[in-house]
């Protein structure tokens, strides 16, 4: 992800390396034999160069806030369509929501895709390097301070390798957490390290489905719902696609992501209508029909049921102004 200030991590190159600079780590992360250190990133200032050209104002520049609440390190960022972040890896275990666009992280010979409203859970020392897609991106990124160290641990958690959870409970949380740090008040505290909690918990249980094995049918009724949430789908059409029993379908698609098909389709519905809201000014009627809800009554019912926001307090807390 995106290093900032208020991150503390290494940045890793293969390529011949200019003159090193004289610079004192925070930490002593593991160094891989077949990478060498040529930046690091303190908890105060960008000290170190990059190999690579990003430009005269350095990762900084794409850094919209930074903050620390109750031991969670919180750097919102935004990044051109194409930017490269260059291959890194952080002292502290973190996360981050997708806000708005897409992009590619890459790490060793793993790809993940993380797109808007997907969490990514990178754990310390995991050398990665992100890539943005021709939207560009806005991301809110969460460093987890040694006080959550424990906390990891409890969560069965700590040590786990990078994975993406791209819907649902996760999502919801991070949605809030974000909120949190964007209108900070006295009892901010309080709720940022519950709702962190929350988090490791909805990761724990996200990532254990993860290592489950997905059946190829499983798969295609997915990637077939996602692209068509906004129609009407029948469960004896996705049924009859993989080749399977109904009632075998239903079962195993609740077996692997924890809800039922409909409320996998609420949930596309539900997040097509937050990317609306923030970037649009479209009345929330024009939204709730485009997003296949009945009427704006039902739209708004729905949305905060998953979001614990009606849409037009969604769209306030989010956009951008």
């Amino acid at each position: 992800m995106a290093l900032s200030g208020a991150l503390k991590a290494v940045i890793f190159e293969t390529k011949p390396i200019l003159p090193a600079l004289n610079l004192q780590a925070s930490h002593s992360p593991t160094i891989h034999a077949d990478r060498e250190l040529i930046m690091t990133v303190d908890s105060n200032a960008l000290r170190a160069r990059i190999y690579d050209d990003i430009g005269s104002g350095g990762l900084s520049q794409y850094h919209l806030s930074k903050q620390e609440i109750a031991g969670l390190l919180a750097t919102e960022t935004c990044h051109p369509p194409g930017f490269k972040v260059p291959r890194h890896a952080h002292d502290l275990t973190s996360f981050y929501l997708v806000l708005e666009g897409s992009l590619t992280e890459f790490s060793g010979r793993n790809r993940r895709e993380c797109r808007m409203n997907s969490v990514t859970f990178t754990p310390s020392g995991e050398i990665h390097g992100n890539t943005f897609h021709d939207r560009g991106g806005r991301c809110f990124l969460v460093e987890l301070t040694s006080g959550w160290h424990e906390r990891l641990s409890i969560a069965g958690i700590a040590g786990w390798p990078a994975f993406v959870a791209d819907h649902g409970e996760v999502t919801y949380l991070a949605a809030r957490l974000y909120a949190e740090f964007r209108h900070e008040d006295n009892i901010s505290p309080l709720s940022v390290e519950g709702l962190g909690l929350e988090i490791l918990a909805a990761f724990s249980r996200a990532g254990k489905n993860e290592d489950k094995p997905l059946p190829t049918w499983l798969r295609l009724v997915r990637d077939i719902m996602q692209d068509r949430f906004l129609e009407t789908i029948t469960l004896s059409e996705l049924a009859g696609q993989a080749g399977v029993h109904p009632v075998h379908l239903a079962r195993t698609f609740r077996k692997h992501y924890r809800c039922s098909m409909g409320e996998y389709q609420r949930r596309l519905r539900v997040e097509h209508a937050s990317r609306r809201l923030v970037s649009s000014i479209h009345p929330l009627a024009s939204i709730a029909l485009e997003a296949g809800f009945a009427d704006q009554a039902h739209f708004c019912r729905v949305f905060k049921s998953h979001t614990g926001l009606t849409p037009s307090r969604y769209r306030a807390r989010f956009s951008r102004s």
